[in-house]
């Protein structure tokens, strides 16, 4: 009997385990990352989980060709179940086009002192064949007790020499001060999950303009709201209507509370409106609606989404006539589709930022 088929003693580690029977993996449908090796081990030292990971490749380098493929480590930070899962399955998918060393950390400061470690090897096919398959790692690690109050020590074995660390919260803004952000090279964020309350809104504001002057910040909400962005700015690139940006006198944001503070600081910033030229609502759908008055002549621009629909509509409506209407179809909404355009492009975004700092005034 091989060592792997041997039972591993109470409080060891289990053994490195390959697909089960049937050629069933876990990871999702066809297409879909697959674990091609998985170890795990409850109250594991640092040491040997870092051991595991060429273990890993080892085992499976009989039937793969499990060289580690990487252009990135990426570390997440989540407190709750559903985020964890979620945020994971959104990171795997990433892997055919942006292969990375994943690490997802979930601090317990509230239990039982000790390391619960999980490593595997996964394997990303290229669309239609189209190329090698990409070998990626992914380790999970529940950290409890003291240890959940120093995860920079945690994480630093696990970061790989010579590519950039991109650090995700997807659940609350971090704070600018926690040491973990010195490992980082980029900081992701969503600032659709701020809130509910207006001070809870400036707060989190704040803490990422904090952030922000220290590495690159990417906010997944912004990367949401660019068919938006972008098809008001569309409606202003005729000549005839270019003149009307100097004349907005009012600006209407409906959303919920992260995107429609977002885009009113963005409003105000590029436009140099006042707080009481802007009207923020509450509504499922984002929708921006700008009022601009010019020589006597008025105009009304406008960018909705339809309830239902998977594409957003822009308009301009002058009091001479002269209509403009276009839509946009919506990219893919998910979660993964947000973080592969966010990670696709690490650097800061000094318009975001000038939109977050007004947005912070706006909720203040």
């Amino acid at each position: 009997m091989s060592s792997e088929d041997q039972a591993s003693p109470p409080g060891g580690p289990r053994p490195v385990r390959g697909p089960e029977p049937g050629g069933h993996v876990p990871g999702g449908g066809p297409g879909s990352p697959q674990a091609v090796r998985t170890w795990e081990k409850p109250r594991a030292s640092l040491s040997e989980v870092v051991e595991a990971l060429p273990e890993l490749r080892r085992q499976a380098a009989g039937q793969e060709s499990a060289t580690r493929t990487a252009v990135m480590t990426l570390v997440m930070v989540t407190s709750t179940e559903d985020d964890y899962e979620g945020c994971a399955a959104s990171v795997r998918s990433l892997g055919a086009h942006h292969p990375c060393r994943v690490l997802l950390l979930r601090p317990e400061p509230d239990s039982t002192p000790a390391i619960d470690a999980t490593a595997s090897l996964w394997r990303a096919d290229p669309p239609a064949g189209d190329g090698h398959p990409v070998f990626f790692e992914e380790v999970r690690l529940r950290v409890g007790g003291q240890g959940a109050s120093h995860l920079a020590s945690i994480a630093g074995p696990f970061v790989l020499a010579d590519l950039p660390v991109v650090m995700w919260f997807p659940g609350h803004a971090p704070d600018p001060a926690d040491p973990l952000l010195r490992l980082a090279t980029a900081v992701v964020v969503d600032t659709r999950n701020v809130g509910p309350s207006p001070s809870d809104i400036a707060h989190s504001y704040r803490a990422l303009l904090e952030l922000a002057n220290n590495q690159p910040v990417v906010d997944l909400s912004w990367v949401r709201l660019q068919p938006w962005r972008e098809l008001l700015a569309g409606l202003f690139e005729p000549e005839h209507n270019r003149r009307f940006l100097a004349g907005v006198g009012k600006a209407g944001v409906r959303g919920k509370p992260g995107p429609r503070h977002m885009l009113g600081g963005w409003l105000m910033a590029q436009l140099d409106l006042r707080a009481r030229e802007l009207s923020l609502e509450d509504s499922k759908h984002v929708d921006i609606t700008l009022v601009a008055t010019l020589d006597g002549e008025q105009g009304r621009f406008q960018v909705s989404r339809d309830d239902g629909t998977r594409a957003v509509w822009a308009e301009a409506v002058l009091s001479g006539g002269v209509s403009h209407r276009q839509a946009l179809p919506l990219p893919d909404d998910s979660l993964a589709s947000a973080l592969a355009s966010a990670v696709s492009d690490l650097r800061a975004d000094r318009v975001w930022e000038r939109a977050l700092a007004a947005a912070a005034a706006l909720a203040s």
